[in-house]
């Protein structure tokens, strides 16, 4: 059993050295001009070819144009291994995805996105290689603190946020029967995704120094939802790795209690 182990750790530790060197080859390849996507397709054992499928932004390419690169090449070395890298432009990519051509295929096999730019990318492909970038039920808004909850009215405070960018997201655990009072998972995007923060991560945010040096806050979201923190308190909850896109790696979430402030009422500040 021992020697088991021991070979699995081995693939283990070949396969994340593998994956290291890919995702520097992609780095490299970004530096050079505007990428849409990077996706390692194909696997094969460390030694063998590798299989990289790069989408650019820009200008189309109506064809797919494949080299061959060493995948040592920091170190200057030109053997192997060895990566074959395939490159086309997004909007080609769609058309051979939408056209069902089969040439595609080969790219979904064992596919591992190594980068990706949203915002550039079309939604055929950002669904065919299941591109998720937000959990669902994802509530997005902004904190608002006690002074800018006196200085307005609701409408004043989410017409002033409209058009900037959510700086948190919520997604509900628990809402109670009178939807006056809820529990949820606050969210940040890191890395293009909407991600869970952690209690350590929480407290770099304004919002729970504010609450546990007992000043009143308030969460604005996207729609007119407005409710006044209460408390965090964190939790061991194996299945909230199912509302997540990250699962915390012992279980542990922070929820945030939240009671609903009616539009009518005065916020208490």
């Amino acid at each position: 059993m021992a020697d088991v182990a021991r070979l699995n750790l081995t693939e283990k530790g070949a396969e994340a050295r593998l994956r290291s060197l890919m995702e520097d080859l992609v780095e490299a390849y970004v530096a050079g001009r505007p990428l849409s996507l990077a996706v390692w397709f194909g696997k094969s054992s460390p030694g063998a070819l590798q299989h990289l499928l790069l989408l650019y932004a820009g200008p189309s390419l109506h064809h797919l144009v494949s080299e061959t690169v060493p995948l040592l090449w920091k170190t200057g070395s030109q053997g192997p291994p060895l990566v074959e890298v395939i490159a086309t432009s997004g909007d080609h990519f769609s058309h051979l995805l939408t056209s069902g051509a089969r040439e595609a295929a080969r790219f979904f096999e064992e596919p591992e996105i190594l980068y990706f730019d949203k915002a550039s990318l079309s939604e055929p492909i950002l669904q065919s290689f299941k591109i998720v970038t937000e959990p669902s039920g994802l509530m997005k808004g902004w904190y608002v603190d006690a002074d800018q909850a006196r200085a307005g009215a609701l409408r004043d405070l989410l017409s002033k946020r409209g058009d900037s960018k959510p700086e948190l997201g919520l997604v509900k655990v628990w809402e109670s029967p009178d939807f006056e009072s809820c529990r949820g998972l606050i969210h940040i995007v890191h890395n293009q995704r909407w991600l869970p923060l952690s209690l350590v991560g929480l407290r770099n945010y304004t919002y729970f120094n504010d609450l546990q040096a007992g000043k009143p806050g308030f969460f604005l979201f996207r729609g007119g939802s407005f409710y006044q923190l209460v408390k965090f308190e964190e939790k061991t909850e194996p299945d909230y790795s199912n509302l997540v896109l990250q699962r915390s790696s012992d279980d542990r979430y922070p929820e945030v209690y939240l009671r609903s402030v009616p539009p009518s009422e005065k916020p208490a500040v």
